[in-house]
């Protein structure tokens, strides 16, 4: 839907390409925004760049995430997708527009402009001393506990 905005997400490949023409990226699931993606992506000149890859199951995604450096979510309203989390995960930095929770998260990075998003990829895929670690943001007993207390 257009407020994922995943328009931002080509806009963020593109501008990557200029630097890192090798740069590959895939764009996960199905809805009424991808008849445009697809035409942007043919009029930036991203086809050799972007898979719009359509409807994959949880499990091809994690797989996909695990091969993943950046994850961008680039949605104007969801701040703290489980889907984040899995890539952060999986070994991912994750770029967003909302934070998430008041504390920061290990490479869970905020930007507030496309261009903010896209000096950060950059930043971290020029970085040869980027880490690419499993990140947890909480065990499943922390999260329990947590909402135990929000019933208490």
């Amino acid at each position: 839907i257009v407020l994922k905005q995943y328009n931002v997400f080509l806009e963020v490949v593109a501008a990557v390409k200029k630097v890192i023409p090798s740069v590959k990226a895939v764009l996960c699931g199905e809805g009424p925004e991808e008849k445009k993606l697809r035409e942007l992506t043919k009029e930036w000149g991203l086809e050799e760049n972007i898979e719009l890859a359509g409807k994959k199951s949880h499990t091809e995604v994690v797989q996909l995430m695990q091969q993943t450096k950046v994850f961008l979510h680039p949605s104007s309203y969801e701040g703290f997708g489980v889907v984040c989390l899995e890539a952060l995960y999986a070994g991912a930095h994750v770029i967003s527009f909302c934070k998430p929770m008041i504390k920061d998260i290990d490479h869970w990075h905020i930007t507030n402009t496309p261009e903010e998003m896209i000096k950060k990829t950059l930043e971290i895929l020029c970085n040869p001393r980027s880490e690419y670690k499993p990140v947890l943001v909480s065990s499943i007993d922390e999260s329990a506990k947590a909402v135990m207390q929000i019933f208490n």
